[in-house]
């Protein structure tokens, strides 16, 4: 009998041991090999392959039950796909196909981290008051990341004081093709919300990267003692960041109201730590703000191409005392109330007049830029105290090629302004004025 090589010795119980030469041995090598393959090519399809390897599941509402019949309410199927969509983790779609559907929620519908709510048909999400409620606060409620709305209608049906809040903590965030409209304050003033500020969609602080794109949001109103409506709105949450790397691109605002306090978009003052805002306001088209296109309290904003319209002719009223003689039209189209900002490029007219179509008051701030903006006034002669471009207290400036006509003064400089302006802290140069 020829003798065992080592590598094949037998153990106590008979069995060969594996090693280089048997065929169990031999089995256990290959199967290594297969495994450090596999281990190898499901990492690079990781590493440089689609980010999902498997396609992200999708929810459609009707197909889960809701009607979109403008009859039946859809609340609980709603809510119901809205927390299966958040549960599953992973980036996911709610499919809204084309009708109305009625929401009555005594809480917002809640958009969480990775949720699309997507609409097929423009949509219209008609939300009313709860049984035995009068008015609800907030449509949609957006908390988490990588969350989008797209192509939907967001009805308040006037039972509503905000369309959509982006919450503290999120990022992210887009808001697309989208129309928030018919928001408004209960009329009891007992009401816990009667004294809330009316906004299509709020934004709170410690957010960032926020879009809102191609949108539209108008009936935006408020009604009571002191009414205050926004169209758009940075809130400056007190102990929290102001809203960074906001979007406002390419929007349609309008019917934003009363006079008292109404702004198309509103950047709010943030908490003294605040770092600069960084954000942009672009291409969007205002008409009927009752009392300013935009309103900016937030340093670190570039407000530019935009296109703003007071279409008033000695009849945007007070709410609250609407026998009072009226002063200009509208108040202004864009206000500064805050250094490092930029009002590049935007055109500025309408039939109405303004206190003032561009003002700067920023105490002793700088950074205020206000170069090749048109202002074009159609009152004549020009209403009496109304300027082009004001510039109350301020800093440093730098005030170039703007086109202005039907003013009274076309740029009025306070006396903080003039001292800026001699000292070189201030430049004025190249602008137009008819």
């Amino acid at each position: 009998m020829r003798p065992m090589s080592k590598s094949t010795s037998p153990l106590p119980n008979g069995r060969l041991r594996p090693g280089g030469g048997g065929p169990r041995g031999l089995q256990l090598r290959v199967l290594l090999l297969v495994m450090l393959i596999l281990a190898l090519s499901w990492g690079l399809l990781l590493r440089w392959g689609p980010a999902l390897p498997f396609p992200a599941p999708t929810f459609n509402v009707k197909e889960a039950g809701a009607k979109g019949d403008g009859i039946t309410d859809d609340t609980r199927v709603f809510l119901r796909v809205m927390r299966q969509a958040a549960a599953t983790g992973r980036d996911t779609t709610v499919i809204v196909p084309p009708g109305t559907y009625l929401l009555a929620l005594d809480e917002p519908l809640p958009l969480r981290s990775g949720v699309t709510l997507r609409g097929l048909g423009r949509p219209v999400l008609k939300f009313r008051a709860v049984s035995g409620a009068r008015y609800g606060f907030e449509a949609v409620s957006i908390q988490g990341r990588r969350i989008r709305i797209d192509g939907v209608v967001i009805d308040g049906g006037a039972r509503l004081t905000r369309g959509i809040g982006v919450h503290s903590g999120s990022s992210d965030v887009a808001i697309v093709g989208s129309t928030i409209q018919d928001l408004n304050q209960p009329e009891d003033p007992r009401h816990p919300l009667s004294t809330t500020v009316v906004a299509g969609i709020m934004i709170y602080g410690d957010t960032v990267d926020i879009k809102i794109l191609g949108c539209t949001l108008t009936e935006i109103a408020a009604r009571e003692a002191a009414p205050v409506a926004r169209g758009i709105m940075t809130w400056g949450e007190p102990g929290r960041t102001i809203a960074r790397r906001v979007n406002i691109s390419g929007n349609l605002i309008s019917y934003i109201s009363p006079r008292e306090d109404a702004d198309g978009i509103y950047f709010d003052q943030p908490p003294g730590s605040s770092p600069l805002s960084d954000s942009v306001i672009s291409n969007n088209i205002i008409h009927h703000a009752a009392k300013r296109g935009i309103k900016i309290s937030a340093p670190g904003v570039v407000v530019k191409n935009n296109r703003i319209v007071n279409p008033y002719s000695g009849n945007n009223r007070y709410l609250t005392t609407p026998r009072d003689a009226l002063p200009q039209d509208m108040y202004a189209a864009i206000s500064v109330y805050a250094g490092d900002v930029t009002v590049s490029g935007n055109i500025i007219g309408g039939s109405g007049s303004y206190y003032a179509a561009i003002e700067a008051d920023v105490g002793a701030a700088d950074g205020i830029v206000i170069e090749n903006n048109v202002i074009e006034s159609g009152v004549s002669p020009p209403f009496p105290d109304s300027s082009g471009i004001r510039l109350d207290q301020i800093g440093g400036f730098r005030i170039t090629g703007n086109a202005i006509n039907g003013a009274e003064t076309p740029i009025r400089l306070s006396d903080n302004a003039r001292r800026a302006l001699a000292s070189g802290a201030g430049t004025l140069t190249d602008n137009i004025a008819k």
